[in-house]
């Protein structure tokens, strides 16, 4: 009989398991990766441009700062009037005035001016506008 109650006290002892264990959470389900939102669209821009073209590469000044050599497209600049200058050390710098309102896309174009020879009617010797 001590035998079966030392068996008995042991089992007893070993079905305690000692602390009781803490209620089981459910498990939580995995977090859901958030989709990252969609940029907003970025405000209309009625920022004019500018394009300014040249027959030959020619740097160019906008309001007297440097900004590139021909062709230049697509440059944004502040509405309102603005001076263009075709820099040219052989015949001198050419400059023009634009102006622009918000939304305006608008091109400056400057060809050198006529040398001499072609502005006479060439090696002919006859002036222009000259009647015959």
């Amino acid at each position: 009989m001590l035998r079966t109650s030392t068996f008995l006290v042991t089992l007893t002892i070993a079905g305690c398991g000692g602390a009781p264990k803490p209620p089981q959470e459910p498990p939580q389900p995995a977090p859901i990766a958030a989709e990252p939102e969609p940029e907003p669209e970025p405000p209309l821009d009625d920022a004019p441009m500018l394009d300014v073209i040249a027959a030959q590469p020619t740097e160019i000044l906008l309001d007297g700062k440097p900004i590139g050599t021909t062709p230049i497209s697509g440059r944004k600049v502040a509405p309102g009037s603005h001076e263009v200058t075709f820099v040219d050390p052989e015949r001198g710098n050419r400059t023009m005035m634009v102006t622009l309102e918000p939304g305006d896309a608008k091109t400056v174009q400057s060809d050198p001016p006529p040398s001499l020879v072609e502005a006479s009617g060439g090696a002919t010797g006859d002036k222009q506008g000259e009647k015959k």
